[in-house]
């Protein structure tokens, strides 16, 4: 049975292996087309490269934002990214054209840019390809009422929240501002946290769940704590006060014994919704999870049930996490973030760099019966 350190190699190793052997055109056409995903890698990739140096993870990451930068303009607008999916348009209209879903895109994008020497041809392409996105996405972008959702269903929206767009925002946000060092991002990155801290519905099943909305917003938290929020003390305790009060108290409440967060979105339609299997995982847990690690590590008080909560998560993803199956590609996506998160925070890129430096790493895995004591707390070895 793996460690969660071998995880982290072999997932994003066979990664490595599907984009050298395959390419990432057969990848997109034949294995995992939605965009989104496959940005969650990009930043997992340059996280290791950042780690190790090792220049295989970085050529992965170059690999895909190339492809990516060569689709945009094929669906819809010379601008848009092309996030997957293989929809198809009708007099150029999208069917479907997600700013949630092309945010993270432009976010693992702006990642590897930052990894990048600014002479290196791809920097500048990176930097111009997002630009002109940014530039077509004002349309959708409701300040401090948060980021309307795109196209959906054939239909133009710009005037009502989706709150995934809005938390990806922020993210995104703190990713341009990072990389380009404009006040611009820095505003358009706090507007949107407002939505996030003030508006956002964390239960809407409206495309997302419970579950589905903690993870992406627990991400956004992170960026916003370190690279938005900065020194503005005021806004760092709002910050910490959602994560606790929204979020970590959900995440205790509702995780199972074996240690994930059951699947809590069904179908594509509004509100679409069934009863809940305990029995089946949850893809969005380890976003949550990922969020709480970092904060519980570094930016809350010391708490023994959350600390239990999260050594269950991980012993899950030990004990049952299958490297190499490509039907999974969507959990793992996230899986492999959430085990950055323990093993090497100070790598994960834009906030990373205000972490300790992980030159000690803390045990990863409990036994069960450690487990379920509360009293036992991680030591760093």
């Amino acid at each position: 049975m793996p460690s969660i350190t071998e995880l982290r190699e072999s997932i994003l190793g066979g990664y490595v292996d599907s984009i050298r052997n395959e390419g990432p055109m057969y990848i997109f056409m034949k294995v995992a087309a939605t965009g989104y995903i496959h940005s969650f890698y990009m930043r997992a990739l340059v996280a290791e490269w950042q780690r190790t140096h090792a220049g295989k993870y970085l050529d992965a990451a170059k690999s895909w934002v190339e492809l990516s930068i060569r689709l945009q303009g094929t669906y819809g607008d010379p601008a848009a990214l092309n996030m997957g999916y293989l929809f198809e348009t009708k007099d150029n209209i999208p069917q479907s054209w997600f700013i949630a879903d092309t945010l993270d895109q432009a976010y693992g994008m702006l990642s590897v840019a930052a990894a990048l020497d600014p002479h290196d041809p791809l920097y500048i392409k990176i930097l111009d390809s997002v630009l002109r996105y940014d530039k077509y996405i004002q349309q959708w972008f409701l300040g401090t009422d948060g980021f309307a959702v795109g196209y959906l269903d054939g239909e133009y929206s710009s005037k009502a929240a989706y709150h995934t767009a809005g938390s990806r925002g922020v993210c995104y946000y703190a990713a341009m501002y990072k990389v380009f060092g404009k006040e611009i991002f820095k505003e358009k990155g706090l507007a949107l946290l407002e939505y996030v801290l003030n508006k956002l519905d964390f239960d809407s099943n409206f495309h997302g769940s419970p579950l589905h909305n903690r993870s992406y917003v627990s991400d956004a938290l992170i960026c916003a704590y370190y690279v938005l929020a900065h020194d503005d003390q005021a806004l760092r305790t709002r910050i910490k006060n959602k994560m606790s009060k929204e979020i970590i108290p959900w995440a205790l409440r509702n995780q199972t014994e074996d240690g994930f967060w059951p699947h809590d979105r069904f179908g594509h339609q509004p509100g679409a919704m069934r009863k809940i299997d305990k029995s089946e995982m949850g893809p969005y847990s380890w976003g949550m999870a990922a969020g709480i690690e970092i904060f519980a590590k570094y930016i809350l008080p010391p708490d023994s049930k959350v600390e239990t909560m999260l050594d269950r998560a991980y012993v899950w993803l030990e004990n049952n996490l299958a490297p190499g199956d490509i039907h999974r590609w969507g959990y793992h996506s996230w899986a492999i973030l959430a085990i950055i998160a323990r093993l090497s925070p100070d790598s994960l890129f834009p906030f990373g760099d205000f972490l300790p430096s992980q030159n000690k790493v803390r045990t990863a895995i409990l036994s069960r019966t450690e487990m379920h004591q509360e009293s036992k707390v991680l030591q760093t070895v």
